[in-house]
């Protein structure tokens, strides 16, 4: 029997969730990050460090998805500030106890650990140009500038005509992408820069994705059934072939080869492309990926982003920096020590930490409506 859904999930996106989040870690392992940084003499750590080094661009990817759910689910009854508070209670818990196990690794002198750039991280100020440094978790800077994009796109749609913020964020979007392909000769990178000093990169990234993903929403709101409302079966094996080439090329070209485009707006225009065909579900392959399955893999991906790092860095300051000869001896299972401590925290992180949280902010909200119905 067909499992009833009883929500309003599109579930296959899920999935490109989890690719995006598998791309992250296994590109960090490989980069300066992990191995790279050193052991950049072992010939399979430097291969695996050339196949993956495209990952970098999955950030967008979580840009475009986060844009669409953004738009999706956008209600703007509520005001900007709780809108600020209910993003802060989603993705801060994981941040703050993060940084308090970067803390407690530093007394027991594995790593340091700086107040200064704690302080930026929960800030919120690394990856917006204000604060051109990683901060205390490098990672934190997607969230950072997510944070920003998406408090910007919500008080302009709850306080301006809707055609005009459509307009703005359109011409943004153009802006944007010609800016950092301008700036990095035409590859999306992994900085935080600024250009000219008044442009941050970060920013800049979260806005286009965001924006893409938003009109991606919009469209699937409004037309997505007279776009594709067809009967026929050769329609649904094209879209199928499209689906199945998107689907290949983002994990041939993030993860298990490396391509080199002399412009990346390549793995845009795929993201996006892969995105509107999975919500759209005419292909066979976006309707067999249409499984609750999918969530309950994709309900770790945040505690795994934001753990997996820090796996990598004790293991830097422990394991591979007093163990080399053992790293050298059995570099293989140098990886599957490393990807089952990142997978065992992150899901650790997920049943302790969000959970607990989710289930009080539940509870917050129920409160909320019992007050004032008593009211």
């Amino acid at each position: 029997m067909t499992e009833k859904k009883t929500d309003n999930k599109i579930y296959n996106i899920e999935f490109l969730r989890i690719i995006g989040c598998i791309v992250i870690i296994v590109l960090h392992l490989f980069n300066n990050y992990g191995f790279g940084s050193m052991f950049n003499n072992i010939e399979l750590y430097n291969k695996l460090q050339i196949m993956t080094s495209n990952g970098q661009k999955a950030v967008d990817l979580f840009f475009i998805l986060s844009g669409f759910l953004f738009a999706y689910k956008l209600n703007t009854t509520k005001t900007t500030l709780d809108f600020i508070k209910h993003k802060i209670k989603r993705f801060y818990p994981v941040l703050i106890f993060v940084i308090l196990l970067c803390f407690i690794a530093s007394l027991f002198k594995i790593g340091t650990f700086n107040i200064y750039e704690a302080i930026i991280t929960l800030a919120g100020l690394s990856g917006t140009g204000l604060y051109n440094a990683w901060g205390t978790i490098f990672v934190f800077w997607y969230v950072s500038s997510l944070l920003f994009v998406l408090t910007l796109f919500y008080y302009l749609l709850k306080n301006y005509q809707a055609k005009n913020v459509n307009l703005f964020i359109a011409i943004g979007i153009f802006f944007a992408y010609t800016l950092i392909l301008s700036h990095t000769n035409g590859h999306i990178w992994g900085k935080i820069e600024n250009i000219n000093n008044i442009f941050n990169l970060g920013i800049l990234r979260a806005f286009a994705g965001v924006g893409i993903g938003y009109f991606i929403a919009l469209w699937y709101k409004t037309e997505r059934n007279n776009a594709f409302q067809t009967n026929c079966r050769l329609k649904t094996y094209l879209l199928t072939i499209c689906e199945f080439c998107c689907l290949f090329f983002m994990i041939n070209n993030l993860m298990l080869h490396k391509i080199k485009y002399n412009n990346d707006i390549i793995f845009i225009i795929i993201f996006a492309l892969t995105l509107t065909l999975f919500v759209a579900k005419q292909g066979y392959i976006s309707r067999i990926l249409d499984s609750s399955f999918w969530v309950k893999i994709s309900k770790y991906s945040y505690s795994l982003f934001m753990t997996h790092w820090f796996v990598y860095y004790i293991l830097k300051n422990t394991l591979w920096k007093y163990h080399k000869d053992f790293v050298y001896s059995c570099p293989e299972l140098q990886i599957c020590i490393a990807l089952s401590l990142v997978f065992f925290l992150g899901i650790a992180t997920y049943h302790f930490i969000e959970v607990p949280c989710n289930i009080y902010k539940r509870n917050e909200r129920e409160r909320e409506r019992e007050s004032r119905i008593n009211i």
